[in-house]
Parts: structure tokens; C-alpha cells; sequence
């Protein structure tokens, strides 16, 4: 199927099954089963799995698309949400690194929505930063033996895996981290309700909680003590790049919500804001063009996706003096979207201002004369 048919079907799941429920889905506090049924049965399940296992073989580039898509027709940014971690995980992680055994029996599934995957990589209090996760596996003979809890785990509710970072070896304080899969329905597993989150509904987030669990050694992805580099930061960056195409359709969304209701006089302030996130979709465009090969090197698509945030955060600014000067009052869906957008550009902030500031220094250290 060509990018074109594929994202006519997105569009036309997102008109048909978010749009009209719109107000539902972005209060609710948990995904409805029938949303997720009907994603299985639509076929977009598969999007981003490959052919040889009953997926559609979508790349990054299309993945964008396909977010921008579900936003702008369906204007629930969490749903979109929802959809896209999907889809992300099951490339990522599972088409790209999984053992070949895990691959042949996961993979069918998550194409036809019968599973869905979590990343579990936070941790209570201590967020993602490697220094402060505890979360361990031990190896005894043919299993692994995990202790730990995580936290902030986006789709944690509705998983049936979890792809577990913990520690599997310490040498003089440094930690290698290894990613496994862990069954939801392990006894040893305990889902907890994590940290409640205020926006992005009805995206579920929650926790998990490990006490001996007892895992077999042949559920590691990817090569033992490699995982903070290969799951935690290739995903960050992949997902960040892919998933600005999600933004720029909230942004879209947002701006045809409020030009359906602003006076003719706010003419001026609807075109720039028009022309700057025609700006931001070909960033988006170029951001998951830039991770298509995964070469490894995800320094420069980082340092784009920095300034692409910060153009977000420019536009956010602009829409909520736009919203201000309104003279009638906005419908609650059309407020919510605008706070999820707001909220979901402070997510990480404490991260960028850490990365900005590495890119400072390294500027002025260049610009020094000798």
C-alpha cells in the first residue's frame, strides 16, 4: 500500500473513531477497549511491522505523517499518543532487536492489536537519569531474576509486555543496563497506578512493580548491558524526531478549531500563526527523515528536535495570546487540546535546558580566540 492509501486509511480512522468522540476521549481517565478494538480491526495495528509478519511496512517518514494525520482529523493528541508508542515499540525494539523466536512469536500480534507493548525504563523519584535507577536483573542460570520498580509508563495499563531496563552488571559504580521482556501476566509483576498525569487523556500511564521476578534469559532484546544507549537513548531520540509530526497536527487542529470561531479581524495573527507551522511540518518532515537510516549518531536530529521544540513553544505563546483576545468563549475540547499542547512542550524541560546549555558552551568555546 503507498503512503498515500496508508494515510487516507489513517485519516479516515481518525474522522470515524476520534473525531466523533472527541470530548469522551480527551477526559477520559482510561482508553476505551472498543477505541483499541477498532484500531486492531482497522489494520493499523501493523503499520510499522514489517510485511513478512502481516504488518504494513511503514517507515519513519510515514509514521510522522501518519501522527500529524490522527491529530489534525482526530484533535486528541493523547489517542494519537496511544497509537503512536504502538507503533514505535514494535519497530524499535521488537522488528529491529528482538531475538528471532520472540520476533516470530510477537510480532503477528502486535500487528493484528492483540498485544501492545510499555517501555518501562522511569523509575519513582528518580526519573530516567541512569545514576538513580535501581531497578536490577540478576542472572541465575537460564533466567533472569528482576527486582525493581518503574514508573510513568506510557500504555503501562493496557500493556501485555514490558520491555524492562535494569541493571544487569555493576563494575566500580559504572552500570550496564540490559533491556528483557517481562510478560504482564507474570506473577511475580504488579501493576501499580504509578504517577497520576493531568493531560494527554485518554492515554493510560502507569507502573509496574518487580519482586523475584523469574524471566527466561532467552526475553533479553538486543546485547547484554547495551540497553541505556540502544533502548533508552535511540528511543528518545527516534521518538522525539517521529513524534513532531504529532505536534505540528495538534498545532493544525487548534488553529482550525480557532479559525471556525475568531472575528474577521484576527485575520493577521490566524496567517502568521499559518505560516510558521507550515515551517514546522517540513522540521517534522526532515526530523524523521534524519533517523531513517538509525545510523547510531543521533547527536545532529537532537539538536534539530531542540530548536523544533522551541519553535512549538514560540507558537504555543502565540495561540494563547490569540485565545486571550477572543471575545466569546471556547468550547471545552478546543481548551483542552490547547493545554495538552502547552502542558505535553513542558515534558523534559530540566533535560533541554541541560542540552542548550552543553550547545552554548561548545559554541563559545569554538569562538574563542587564541
Amino acid at each position: 500500500m503507498d503512503q498515500s492509501k496508508l494515510l487516507k486509511k489513517v485519516e479516515e480512522f481518525a474522522t470515524g473513531h476520534i473525531r466523533p468522540r472527541r470530548l469522551e476521549l480527551i477526559t477520559a481517565t482510561s482508553f476505551p477497549k472498543d477505541l483499541w478494538q477498532a484500531f486492531a480491526d482497522s489494520g493499523l495495528a501493523g503499520l510499522s511491522i514489517p510485511e513478512e509478519f502481516n504488518g504494513l511496512n511503514a517507515n519513519y517518514g510515514i509514521l510522522s505523517a501518519a501522527a500529524r494525520c490522527l491529530s489534525r482529523a482526530g484533535g486528541v493528541p493523547g489517542a494519537t499518543m496511544v497509537f503512536m508508542s504502538h507503533w514505535l515499540i514494535s519497530r524499535l525494539h521488537i522488528a529491529s532487536d528482538a531475538p528471532e523466536k520472540m520476533k516470530q512469536q510477537l510480532l503477528p500480534a502486535l500487528a493484528k492489536g492483540e498485544a501492545t507493548l510499555s517501555v518501562a525504563i522511569s523509575e519513582p523519584g528518580a526519573g530516567a537519569h541512569p545514576k538513580f535507577l535501581k531497578t536490577s536483573a540478576r542472572q541465575d542460570g537460564a533466567y533472569y531474576i528482576v527486582n525493581g520498580e518503574k514508573a510513568y509508563l506510557t500504555n503501562g495499563p493496557i500493556a501485555d509486555h514490558f520491555i524492562v531496563l535494569a541493571i544487569t552488571d555493576e563494575t566500580e559504580g559504572k552500570k550496564a543496563f540490559s533491556a528483557i521482556l517481562v510478560p504482564a501476566d507474570s506473577e511475580e509483576l504488579e501493576r501499580t497506578e504509578g504517577v497520576k498525569i493531568d493531560f494527554l487523556h485518554p492515554c493510560p500511564h502507569g507502573g509496574i512493580r518487580l519482586k523475584d521476578c523469574k524471566v527466561g534469559t532467552e526475553n533479553l532484546i538486543g546485547k547484554a548491558g547495551d540497553a541505556f544507549a540502544r533502548t533508552s537513548m535511540r528511543m528518545r531520540a527516534i521518538e522525539d524526531a517521529v513524534g513532531a509530526g504529532g505536534s505540528v497536527g495538534a498545532f493544525q487542529c487548534l488553529l482550525n478549531d480557532i479559525a471556525s470561531v475568531a472575528p474577521k479581524e484576527k485575520a493577521l495573527e490566524i496567517g502568521a500563526i499559518s505560516t510558521q507551522l507550515q515551517l514546522l511540518d517540513i522540521g517534522a518532515a526532515h526530523l524523521a527523515k534524519m533517523v531513517e537510516n538509525e545510523s547510531g549518531d543521533h547527536a545532529p536530529t537532537m539538536e534539530l528536535q531542540l530548536g523544533f521544540h522551541q519553535q512549538c513553544q514560540t507558537l504555543s505563546k502565540a495561540f494563547a495570546t490569540l485565545i486571550e483576545d477572543l471575545p466569546s468563549p471556547l468550547s471545552t475540547e478546543i481548551n483542552l487540546l490547547n493545554r495538552d499542547i502547552a502542558k505535553s512542550l513542558t515534558i523534559a524541560r530540566s533535560t533541554h535546558a541541560v542540552r542548550l546549555t552543553k550547545i552554548g558552551h561548545s559554541i563559545q568555546k569554538l569562538s574563542q580566540h587564541p
